[in-house]
């Protein structure tokens, strides 16, 4: 991941509503997608599968990573929006000291 990358994927989860509307599962997978699709690259996507199996015991298999983070929200008794801002947060965290100038 490059810095911009890292930037633009930062921007987005602190000001969803400046990127998406209205913000909700489909809106926000559909962003993610798009995204990836543009850089080439998975890596927050297969970041969030691996801290979800990882840290939570949340495994993907066929249902993918939207699914996992709805397992999560289930678990955490919280919305799936306000989910995948916790979780991709700590992803962005943690992708912040190895992204690529």
């Amino acid at each position: 991941m490059t810095k911009k990358e890292h930037e633009i994927l930062n921007h987005f989860l602190i000001k969803t509503s400046m990127w998406i509307h209205p913000i909700n599962m489909e809106t926000i997978v559909s962003f993610v997608h798009g995204f990836e699709a543009g850089t080439g690259k998975e890596t927050f996507t297969s970041e969030i599968k691996s801290l979800l199996e990882s840290k939570h015991e949340i495994f993907g298999s066929n249902q993918g990573w939207p699914n996992q983070i709805l397992i999560y929200s289930e678990k955490k008794n919280i919305e799936w929006c306000e989910a995948f801002l916790e979780i991709g947060i700590t992803i962005i965290e943690q992708l912040k000291s190895s992204f690529n100038s």
